[in-house]
């Protein structure tokens, strides 16, 4: 599909995903000016059976109407186009710049109340639009929940209704019949698992993320998760696995009932009891003590700023220049680089001198590059199954975000957690591919340190360089 110009305008690009339900590509419009980017997605029904294709393309044109009517919502991405190539259906919609929240979501890393907190809402707030036009989702989870790059926003993308094209068979009688489940298990309620769902499905499916944010655990069991349910009411059990508020608690749990009609039946009245979570001062106080509060409140956290860079000063940035290598990086001067390695494979490692390891737990970052000629795609893959085979507790989370880079080249971004003795490290790897070498960084730290170091971790991959040698300047040294 690389290069292939579909419609006579869309230009594939590359391959953002793939599913039981089709193909989602990066592609161009080249009949636009600037060449903008956009999204296609290409559904393949599950017969070529005339009957088949017909029922397929009433629905496919049904449901391009609907993705029309969500589309005048700014936090849904807009149709662009539907047609029909090849007995299959591709639909074109808007690319907005940004990443899903299985970036956010890491397995083994419980977030804060407040997130799942201000995560409902947002996400509640977009939900509301799309069931007021009395239209389910169906298949929310992380990966189908964005946020926005530039405003920081939720968005929700593919909806459920669409992937019914591809699940149509209609047998010898004329009959239709989905002989596919839509929708994710683990996200699912049990309604939707038979075939009928309710708004109240999408309710639960949103309640699923926010226990897993504030656990830590994966809900889906096809990659190993799966939250365990009470054996006498099926309920989910899950309060015992974090620390939060009995009143977010009670919300959480009514968006998970087992039995659709005991939770929350729309976002509406989903989100109002979200918003009824925030706390009012009482009118009784003077609005002077209000003010000097207000005061404090303001101040508090630029002095904590101010003091914190007083007892905790940036580090000075020192520059590491390898010219045989073809690479520089900016490191800061209390880490030591240690280099090895041989002509297939180099390996730097930057060491912090004055880390407290948490029980001889190490913090590092090492830069591999190795000869490989192999594409960017391969590479993560192999990437991917190596973490999965050499450490079988580890599950990968990929970053979907398509402009990651890496030295100004794209690259691919990999996040996971392994064990190691008494050690629970959380990893960043970030890898390019450049001209028959592959560059590999890899941020390591304890779990409970990982975000401490993450600015300085991020600082110094933001800083790295791959050069031509000719470029490089003599001057520079280690």
């Amino acid at each position: 599909m690389i290069g292939r110009i579909l419609d006579g305008r869309y230009q594939i690009l590359e391959k953002l995903g793939e599913g039981g339900f089709g193909l989602t590509f990066l592609a161009v419009d080249i009949k636009r000016p600037g060449n903008p980017r956009c999204v296609v997605k290409l559904f393949k029904p599950k017969s070529n059976d005339p009957r088949t294709l017909k029922v397929g393309e009433k629905l496919f044109k049904r449901e391009a109407e609907t993705l029309e009517r969500l589309g005048n919502h700014d936090q849904i991405p807009r149709l662009l186009a539907h047609f029909q190539e090849n007995q299959e259906f591709y639909l074109v919609q808007e690319y907005i710049e940004g990443y899903d929240l299985s970036r956010e979501l890491v397995p083994g890393t419980q977030l804060s109340e407040v997130y799942v907190t201000k995560l409902l809402q947002d996400t509640l707030d977009v939900l509301v639009f799309v069931h007021q036009q009395n239209i389910i989702h169906r298949d929310l989870k992380p990966s189908n929940i964005r946020r926005r790059e530039s405003d920081k926003k939720i968005l929700l993308i593919d909806f459920g209704a669409v992937k019914e094209i591809t699940t149509q068979v209609v047998n010898a009688q004329g009959q239709t019949a989905i002989v596919t489940q839509i929708g994710t298990p683990g996200y699912m309620p049990v309604e939707q698992a038979i075939g009928q769902p309710t708004l109240s499905s999408d309710i639960y499916a949103l309640g699923v993320i926010a226990i897993q944010a504030l656990t830590g655990i994966n809900p889906s069991p096809r990659i190993g998760g799966g939250l365990p349910t009470d054996p006498q009411t099926k309920e989910i059990v899950w309060r015992d696995r974090t620390q939060v508020s009995p009143k977010l608690a009670n919300i959480i749990d009514k968006m998970v009932r087992r039995e659709n009609d005991q939770r929350y039946q729309s976002a509406e009245e989903a989100l109002q009891a979200i918003k009824g979570l925030s706390v009012k001062p009482p009118t009784s106080r003077s609005w002077k003590v209000w003010l000097g509060v207000g005061v404090v409140v303001a101040i508090a956290p630029l002095i904590l700023w101010i003091l914190y860079q007083i007892v905790n000063p940036k580090p000075k940035l020192l520059l590491y220049n390898n010219p045989s290598k073809g690479i520089t990086i900016k490191y800061p001067e209390n880490w030591k680089p240690q280099e090895g390695g041989d002509s297939y494979e180099y390996e730097i490692t930057f060491i912090s001198t004055n880390h407290n390891p948490v029980n001889t737990c190490y913090l590092e970052i090492h830069i591999n590059i190795t000869q490989e000629k192999r594409s960017l795609d391969e590479s993560k893959n192999i990437a991917i199954q190596n973490i999965k085979k050499i450490k079988s507790n580890s599950q990968p989370t990929e970053d979907s975000q398509p402009s990651t880079t890496l030295s100004n080249f794209r690259a691919y971004k990999l996040i996971y957690t392994r064990q190691e003795e008494q050690c629970k490290y959380k990893v960043m790897e970030i890898g390019t591919v450049r001209d028959g070498k592959a560059y590999y960084i890899t941020y390591i730290a304890e779990v409970t340190e990982y975000s401490k170091y993450l600015s300085l971790a991020e600082d110094m991959i933001n800083s790295f360089e791959i050069r031509e040698k000719s470029n490089i300047p003599p001057t520079l040294d280690k």
